[in-house]
């Protein structure tokens, strides 16, 4: 019986985030940001943005910005595919949408499988990851969603 109050305690202890793929590597954001996931869809241009910045899209009747994520990780861009979508992030009052190359799973995580990110930023820049997960053998990185659509900056 005191097993499974334990269990229950150590399970409010792990941290939930969506694990999705750009380039290869496996990156994850804090499931309690995520609004909703979805199928690429036509991407209106805005002029002059900057290259990262993809346009605009209609969910709903809000509309939202949408990001590369390849470009703004500094990626070199690939052509779209069945497994592309739009991951739809809540930044406090704003949506951003940002494309991703496929997304995996929502995993959980204990704070033992957590570790600090190196900090390899340079100068002004900022370092993206905030935290990686070792699991099972692999490396999941964690994105500073604040860093890396600059919020609070």
């Amino acid at each position: 019986m005191d097993e499974s109050i334990e269990t229950t305690a150590n399970a409010d202890d792990l941290q939930e985030y969506l694990i999705f793929t750009v380039n290869s590597i496996d990156f994850g954001i804090e499931i309690g940001l995520v609004q909703e996931i979805i199928k690429l869809q036509p991407i209106s241009p805005i002029p002059n943005a900057l290259n990262f910045c993809k346009g605009i899209i209609n969910i709903r009747g809000t509309i939202v910005p949408v990001v590369d994520m390849r470009s703004k990780l500094g990626f070199p861009e690939q052509e779209y595919c069945e497994r592309t979508c739009i991951i739809v992030v809540n930044l406090e009052t704003e949506l951003i949408g940002i494309v991703v190359d496929m997304v995996q799973e929502v995993i959980r995580v204990s704070d033992q499988e957590l570790t600090d990110s190196p900090d390899f930023s340079r100068g002004e820049s900022k370092n993206y990851t905030s935290r990686i997960i070792k699991l099972d053998g692999s490396i999941k990185q964690i994105l500073d969603v604040n860093a890396v659509f600059q919020v609070n900056a």
